[in-house]
């Protein structure tokens, strides 16, 4: 994919530092800049912030219009470029794999 496309970028898909799955319920210190859907899922918390920091002060739900949609498996979820998702709360029946 070319520097200049509207995708994903590549790199940010490796999990240089490995990946996590979450099923339902609730991940702390999640440290992840992605995650993507491996069933329908709704998310019910999803805070983070400055990657530098590690201090979850955005509230994603809100600022992405996630609050009460389903996500749909294969969905890929990506944090603001230098941001992280710090704290995840999966809805019963959901499952993630967040990338770190």
């Amino acid at each position: 994919m070319a520097s200049n496309s509207k995708g994903v970028n590549p790199s940010r898909l490796i999990g240089t530092f490995g990946s996590k799955y979450l099923a339902e319920g609730t991940h702390t210190s999640v440290n992840a800049y992605a995650f993507i859907a491996q069933a329908d899922t709704e998310i019910t918390v999803l805070l983070g912030g400055n990657a530098s920091t590690g201090v979850a002060t955005d509230d994603y739900l809100t600022s992405m219009s996630l609050s009460g949609v389903t996500l749909k498996q294969g969905a890929l979820i990506q944090a603001p470029a230098g941001e992280l998702f710090q704290s995840i709360t999966v809805d019963t029946g959901g499952a993630l794999i967040a990338y770190k």
